[in-house]
Protein backbone atom coordinates (compact mmCIF):
# COMPACT_ATOMS: atom_id res chain seq x y z
CA UNK A 1 0.00 0.00 0.00
CA UNK A 2 1.39 3.31 -1.10
CA UNK A 3 1.65 6.49 1.44
CA UNK A 4 -0.54 8.30 -0.38
CA UNK A 5 -2.98 5.34 -0.19
CA UNK A 6 -2.48 4.87 3.46
CA UNK A 7 -3.30 8.64 4.30
CA UNK A 8 -6.29 8.51 2.12
CA UNK A 9 -7.57 5.59 4.31
CA UNK A 10 -6.99 7.82 7.17
CA UNK A 11 -8.77 10.33 6.57
CA UNK A 12 -11.67 8.67 5.45
CA UNK A 13 -12.21 6.64 8.54
CA UNK A 14 -11.55 9.63 10.88
CA UNK A 15 -14.07 10.93 9.05
CA UNK A 16 -17.10 8.33 9.24
CA UNK A 17 -15.42 8.11 13.07
CA UNK A 18 -16.43 11.50 13.23
CA UNK A 19 -19.56 10.90 12.31
CA UNK A 20 -20.64 7.66 13.81
CA UNK A 21 -18.95 8.97 16.94
CA UNK A 22 -21.55 11.82 17.03
CA UNK A 23 -18.64 14.45 17.69
CA UNK A 24 -20.11 17.25 16.27
CA UNK A 25 -20.18 18.84 13.04
CA UNK A 26 -17.01 20.99 14.12
CA UNK A 27 -14.91 17.52 14.16
CA UNK A 28 -16.89 16.40 10.71
CA UNK A 29 -15.73 19.33 8.98
CA UNK A 30 -11.85 18.79 10.31
CA UNK A 31 -10.98 16.01 7.67
CA UNK A 32 -12.19 18.62 5.06
CA UNK A 33 -10.07 21.42 3.08
CA UNK A 34 -11.52 25.30 3.10
CA UNK A 35 -12.46 24.98 -0.14
CA UNK A 36 -13.26 21.59 -0.90
CA UNK A 37 -16.48 21.11 -3.16
CA UNK A 38 -19.15 18.33 -2.06
CA UNK A 39 -21.81 16.88 -4.65
CA UNK A 40 -25.03 15.66 -4.28
CA UNK A 41 -28.41 15.54 -6.47
CA UNK A 42 -30.02 18.41 -4.89
CA UNK A 43 -26.94 20.86 -4.87
CA UNK A 44 -22.86 21.39 -5.12
CA UNK A 45 -21.95 23.19 -1.90
CA UNK A 46 -18.96 25.01 -2.16
CA UNK A 47 -16.60 25.10 0.68
CA UNK A 48 -16.55 24.11 4.60
CA UNK A 49 -19.76 26.94 5.30
CA UNK A 50 -21.69 25.11 2.51
CA UNK A 51 -20.97 21.96 3.33
CA UNK A 52 -21.47 22.18 6.78
CA UNK A 53 -25.21 23.09 5.83
CA UNK A 54 -25.27 20.07 4.48
CA UNK A 55 -24.24 18.10 7.50
CA UNK A 56 -26.60 19.97 9.83
CA UNK A 57 -29.83 18.87 7.33
CA UNK A 58 -28.62 15.08 6.76
CA UNK A 59 -27.98 14.70 10.89
CA UNK A 60 -31.25 16.49 11.71
CA UNK A 61 -33.58 14.39 9.15
CA UNK A 62 -31.78 10.88 10.13
CA UNK A 63 -33.78 8.69 11.23
CA UNK A 64 -33.86 7.43 15.21
CA UNK A 65 -31.43 4.80 16.13
CA UNK A 66 -29.55 5.65 12.65
CA UNK A 67 -25.94 5.46 14.25
CA UNK A 68 -26.65 2.62 15.63
CA UNK A 69 -27.97 0.75 12.13
CA UNK A 70 -25.12 1.97 10.26
CA UNK A 71 -23.37 -0.16 8.08
CA UNK A 72 -20.54 0.40 6.04
CA UNK A 73 -21.07 -2.38 3.42
CA UNK A 74 -17.87 -1.47 1.54
CA UNK A 75 -14.99 0.85 1.55
CA UNK A 76 -12.89 0.69 -1.79
CA UNK A 77 -9.00 2.82 -1.80
CA UNK A 78 -7.57 3.58 -5.33
CA UNK A 79 -4.27 6.28 -4.69
CA UNK A 80 -6.33 9.42 -3.54
CA UNK A 81 -9.82 8.15 -4.41
CA UNK A 82 -12.31 6.33 -1.84
CA UNK A 83 -15.22 4.78 -2.76
CA UNK A 84 -18.10 3.60 0.14
CA UNK A 85 -21.43 2.03 0.23
CA UNK A 86 -23.14 2.11 3.30
CA UNK A 87 -26.63 1.70 4.85
CA UNK A 88 -28.65 2.53 7.59
CA UNK A 89 -31.34 -0.30 8.41
CA UNK A 90 -34.16 -1.11 6.31
CA UNK A 91 -35.35 2.67 5.59
CA UNK A 92 -31.81 3.62 3.78
CA UNK A 93 -30.57 0.54 2.17
CA UNK A 94 -28.12 2.33 0.15
CA UNK A 95 -25.82 5.58 0.52
CA UNK A 96 -22.46 5.73 -1.68
CA UNK A 97 -20.03 8.17 -1.40
CA UNK A 98 -16.51 8.95 -3.66
CA UNK A 99 -14.25 11.17 -2.06
CA UNK A 100 -11.34 12.40 -2.95
CA UNK A 101 -8.22 13.32 -1.11
CA UNK A 102 -5.14 16.05 -1.49
CA UNK A 103 -2.40 16.88 1.75
CA UNK A 104 -4.45 15.22 3.83
CA UNK A 105 -7.65 16.89 3.46
CA UNK A 106 -10.90 15.68 1.39
CA UNK A 107 -11.11 18.49 -1.50
CA UNK A 108 -14.07 16.57 -3.24
CA UNK A 109 -16.88 14.25 -2.23
CA UNK A 110 -19.81 12.75 -3.71
CA UNK A 111 -22.84 11.47 -1.97
CA UNK A 112 -26.44 10.10 -2.67
CA UNK A 113 -28.29 7.98 -0.60
CA UNK A 114 -32.08 6.11 -1.67
CA UNK A 115 -34.42 6.25 1.36
CA UNK A 116 -37.49 3.86 1.25
CA UNK A 117 -40.35 6.20 0.79
CA UNK A 118 -42.61 6.24 4.00
CA UNK A 119 -40.61 5.00 6.91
Amino acid sequence: MSTETSVTETVVRNHLQAFLKQEGITAILNDYDEHARFLSEAKIYQGKQEIQGFFVDFIGALPAGAYEMFSLRSLRVDGNIVYITWSIGSGIPLGTDTFVVDHGKIVSQTFTMYAVPGQ
